[in-house]
C-alpha cells in the first residue's frame, strides 16, 4: 500500500509541476507504469516503486522525485547554454553568403505543415486542450509521434489540407475518449495509421 501511495504522491506533484498525464505503459515486472510528458520531455513514474524515470532526455538511473527531475534539468539546461551561446557567436560569418532564392509558390516543408496542423487545432473548439494533448503525445509516446509524423508526411504529399489532418486528430482523441484499456496511446496511433492509409486510398480511387 506504501507504493501506492507514494505513487500518488508523484502523480499530484506532477500535476502540480505541468506534467501532463497521457496514459499508462507496461512494466517490465508487470503492471502498468503512468507516463507522462510537458513540452517535447517525457516521464514515467514506476507503479511500484513511484521512482521517476526520465525518458525524454533518457537517463539511465531514477530521480527520488519531480523536484530532482527539474533540478538535473535545469543544471542539464544550464551546462549546455554556455557552449551553445559560444558556437553561435562565429556563425553571422559563415551565414554571410546569401541563401539561394528559392523563396517562389514551394510545398510547405514537414516542419511548416505540422504547424499549419497545429495552428488549427488551436482555432478548433477546445483548442488550447486539443493542441496540449496532442505535443503531449507527440513528446511521450513513440507510437503517436510516428502516426503523426506519417499522416502529415502522407497529407503533404497529396495536397490534403492541414485543416483535414487536424480533423483527423480531434477524431483519434474523440475514439480514445471511448476507448477502455491501458493501451489507449497505441489505439490513437492506430487510429492516425488508418487515416494516412484512408488518404491514400481516396487518392488512388
Amino acid at each position: 500500500m506504501a507504493y501506492f501511495h507514494r505513487v500518488n504522491a508523484m502523480s499530484r506533484q506532477a500535476e502540480v509541476m505541468n506534467w501532463l498525464d497521457i496514459g499508462r505503459v507496461s512494466n517490465a515486472d508487470g503492471g502498468k507504469d503512468i507516463l507522462l510528458a510537458r513540452n517535447e520531455r517525457g516521464a514515467r513514474i514506476d507503479w511500484r516503486t513511484g521512482e521517476v524515470w526520465l525518458m525524454n532526455p533518457k537517463v539511465a538511473e531514477p530521480f527520488a522525485d519531480f523536484l530532482a527531475v527539474e533540478r538535473w534539468l535545469t543544471m542539464r539546461d544550464m551546462g549546455n547554454k554556455a557552449p551553445v551561446a559560444m558556437a553561435a557567436a562565429p556563425a553571422p560569418e559563415a551565414a554571410e553568403p546569401e541563401a539561394a532564392p528559392d523563396a517562389g509558390p514551394a510545398r510547405d516543408t514537414l516542419p511548416a505543415f505540422q504547424q499549419k496542423v497545429d495552428d488549427c487545432l488551436a482555432k478548433a473548439e477546445g483548442g488550447q486542450e486539443l493542441l496540449e494533448t496532442k505535443q503531449a503525445f507527440e513528446a511521450g509516446s513513440e507510437p503517436y509521434l510516428e502516426a503523426s509524423t506519417a499522416l502529415s508526411t502522407t497529407a503533404l504529399e497529396l495536397d490534403v489540407s492541414p485543416a483535414m489532418v487536424a480533423t483527423f486528430h480531434i477524431s483519434a482523441f474523440a475514439a480514445l475518449a471511448e476507448t477502455a484499456g491501458a493501451d489507449k496511446l497505441e489505439r490513437v496511433a492506430a487510429s492516425l495509421h488508418a487515416a494516412a492509409r484512408q488518404i491514400r486510398a481516396s487518392a488512388a480511387a
